[in-house]
């Protein structure tokens, strides 16, 4: 979505309702592991000390990403928003994440584009994601953008 074009509420809420609830279905999985590792390393039998280490990841973390990837949110331009917005650490994410407005929700996106686009080249990087709290923080903002209710009409 361009940011020249300017979509109503109801518009923006429309747009972006399937990708959220699908989503959604990660939001226990995610508060339960934020903070945590979702990596690790396989050590499996016949495998010795001099052999490659092999990194795994938790099953449900790689159906989050693999979910991610079919939304509307994925674009792969997010650097430009991360430089508008003077992002360079986690805590700026998150910062980013909190004061974001519904009219803002590309920039949500974009955070959340990062992680699943550079995990794809450095698989570590989709780990931080529930390690620092980004993907939980995300996924409560989106909630309570999409619960945003209109005032009753009379």
């Amino acid at each position: 979505m361009q940011d020249s074009l300017k979509l109503s509420r109801d518009e923006i809420i429309i747009c972006y309702r399937d990708d959220v609830a699908r989503l959604m279905r990660y939001l226990s999985w995610l508060q339960e592991k934020s903070g945590t590792c979702a990596s690790g390393v396989y050590s499996g039998e016949g495998i010795e000390k001099s052999s490659m280490a092999v990194p795994t990841y938790d099953s449900t973390l790689l159906s989050f990403i693999r979910e991610a990837k079919k939304t509307d949110f994925i674009n792969r331009n997010y650097v430009y928003t991360f430089s508008r917005y003077r992002i360079k650490t986690a805590a700026d994410e998150l910062r980013v994440i909190n004061a974001s407005s519904l009219q803002e929700i590309t920039v949500l996106g974009d955070i959340l584009s990062k992680y699943v686009l550079k995990g794809e080249v450095k698989g570590a990087v989709w780990a931080e994601g529930v390690q620092n709290g980004v993907y939980l923080a995300l996924l409560l903002k989106l909630k309570e953008m999409m619960e945003i209710r209109r005032p009753l009409e009379y």
